[in-house]
């Protein structure tokens, strides 16, 4: 059997959201892109360029005030090579390759954010939801400007990743810029283990209507599996309609998104992929076998929204298979391949595709502009920030998965809460007026 790459669509993370699928299903056709023609190198040009490079390692190895190892210096050479093509291509050590296999399990220590380098700027993409950094007030597109009174300004993100992990239990300040603001701020984090969760929970939010609520953190190997205990549960309790919260959602695998789709979809194109080499374009298609109920659906989104969260997000914006609501989502519409290399030790997380909606648009640095926008005042994102990190739907479920049990189901909110988020309201207002409509007509 062909061993195949890895896909996946992840940030540059803190934590374990760098879920690595090792195997994929193949797709059912191909769409055609044209590739321009470039002049190939020469074997006479390739060589001189890498004579230039063997002198450049001699040069380091013979003058550099200490003395350096050849491995140090190709390992640099590599970190070196990725960074200049985008804020998410990356080495991985052998170490780091194991650290992120480990992180992968859904259990881990750490802050819980995920970041980016943009524009010599460290940026806070989303913090988790339920992690220490999402309690302790990191917002997303916070601007991380020092570590431990460290300015973070050229600071690579390797480097910055190094300062931020740490030893559980150990605290960690760091200064930021929320967005929207100019007066720094100091966010002291303590490093502690996280669960990764993808359904955070499920509920039925409207007793009178049957309105369903069900927020998805991220993309895992088995989010479409647990979605569909979730919209099962649901359904037992009646759901006319559903609410599908995506917002704080920065991604995950490529798969779990096009399976999450396609479980709204009856058919068409869920996802196109498009890359220079041919084996990286493919053309996702929603199958019948599966499909849920045609319920009507409003899906939230804000600008943590990203990657695999946008690519649900898109498919049933195109198809109109639900309403998007919220504010414009991030724009992260390229693809990462985990391609192994140095006897499989290491690795190369490098972008090899963008990925396009149905209707052909490319979101990439763009985003998705939702159906119906709904934007909150930078105290609204803080209200509904704290609000948000004092649920105890996850932390009900580490608690089980402390004493070694697992869940039996979706763990459902008591209660109407305090707070009143004001997009899931405007959500909750729309699918009652659907309701409304609909037994009007057939009234009539």
């Amino acid at each position: 059997m062909k061993k195949r790459l890895s896909i996946f669509l992840l940030f540059i993370t803190l934590t374990a959201l760098r879920a690595v699928s090792f195997g994929q299903d193949k797709p059912s056709e191909e769409p055609q892109v044209e590739a321009k023609e470039q002049a190939k190198p020469t074997s006479e040009s390739i060589y001189e360029e890498f004579e230039e490079l063997i002198k450049v390692v001699k040069e380091l190895q013979d003058k550099y005030v200490d003395e350096i190892q050849l491995n140090t210096i190709l390992i640099n050479a590599y970190r070196g090579m990725l960074s200049g093509l985008d804020p998410y291509s990356q080495y991985f050590s052998p170490e780091e390759l194991e650290d992120l296999k480990i992180e992968t399990e859904g259990e881990f220590e750490g802050l819980g954010i995920e970041v980016i380098i943009k524009d010599g700027l460290l940026i806070v993409i989303t913090p988790l939801l339920d992690s220490p950094a999402f309690k302790a007030g990191i917002l997303v597109g916070d601007r991380i400007i020092k570590i431990d009174g460290e300015s973070t300004e050229n600071m690579s993100i390797r480097e910055a990743i190094k300062k931020l992990r740490g030893k559980l239990g150990t605290k960690i300040t760091l200064t930021v810029v929320h967005e929207g603001d100019t007066a720094p701020v100091d966010i002291t984090i303590e490093r502690a283990k996280i669960y990764v969760n993808s359904i955070r929970g499920a509920r039925i939010a409207d007793d009178a209507y049957k309105i369903g609520y069900l927020a998805v953190s991220n993309f895992q190997e088995n989010t479409a599996k647990d979605m569909d205990t979730a919209i099962q549960y649901l359904l037992k309790k009646g759901m006319k309609s559903l609410i599908l919260d995506l917002r704080f959602n920065p991604g995950g695998l490529l798969n779990a998104a096009v399976d999450m789709a396609d479980k709204f979809l009856e058919k068409g194109i869920i996802v196109s992929t498009r890359g220079r080499d041919k084996t990286q374009n493919y053309i996702y298609h929603a199958r019948k076998k599966g499909t849920y109920p045609n319920f009507p659906m409003v899906v939230l989104v804000n600008n943590g929204s990203a990657s695999a969260s946008e690519i649900v997000a898109g498919a049933l914006k195109d198809h109109k298979r639900g309403l998007l609501l919220g504010v414009k989502t991030f724009g992260k519409g390229s693809v990462q391949s985990l391609i192994p290399v140095g006897d499989g030790k290491a690795a190369l997380k490098l972008t090899t595709a963008r990925y396009y909606t149905p209707s052909g648009v490319c979101i990439h640095e763009k985003g998705i502009e939702p159906d119906i926008t709904v934007p909150l005042t930078f105290a609204e994102i803080k209200a509904l920030h704290e609000h948000l990190a004092t649920l105890n739907i996850e932390s009900k479920m580490n608690e089980v998965r402390e004493k070694d049990a697992a869940p039996k189901g979706p763990v459902e909110e008591k209660g109407k809460p305090k707070y009143e988020d004001s997009q899931l309201e405007r959500a909750i207002d729309i699918l009652k007026g659907i309701e409304v409509y609909a037994k009007g007509i057939h009234t009539h």
